[in-house]
């Protein structure tokens, strides 16, 4: 992920001259996949101790693909970055894809709850073959 310094160049403008025109929420989760961003650059290079299943993380990556290509096309950094982070919050950081507490509409809403994450999304687009909700580890609400 260090192979995009253009686009990260790109975030960091955006975030340093956000003038409070941008709505909120994509705010929050431009700020939630930076800081993951920033997290997985200062990873030691230890593998974590515990197994990821491979197909899994194939998968996901074809589902992530597939949906960038629909909603994102042509924009390969935006893509490389945000399966990087796709795949480090899901795997490695065990955390939402989307950020907790921001509410995304009036009915879908990410929250924390102990040591768990709950989406009040989550059953309505779990069999959505073009969502990520079934990667994500937020339990349905």
């Amino acid at each position: 992920m260090e192979d995009i310094p253009g686009y990260i160049a790109e975030i960091e403008r955006a975030r340093r001259s956000s003038d409070g025109r941008s709505a909120a929420t994509l705010r929050h989760l431009g700020d939630y996949n930076y800081s993951a961003y920033r997290e997985i650059l200062d990873l030691d290079g230890t593998a974590p101790d515990f197994e990821i299943d491979p197909l899994v993380v194939e998968e996901f990556e074809r589902t992530l693909h597939r949906y960038l290509d629909t909603y994102a096309p042509g924009r390969e950094d935006l893509k490389k970055y945000i399966v990087g982070v796709s795949l480090y919050l899901t795997f490695i950081a065990k955390r939402p894809l989307h950020p907790p507490g921001v509410p995304f509409s009036d009915e879908i809403r990410v929250e924390r709850k102990r040591d768990s994450y709950y989406c009040s999304g989550k059953r309505r687009f779990l069999n959505d073959p073009s969502s990520c909700c079934r990667f994500c580890v937020c339990r349905p609400e």
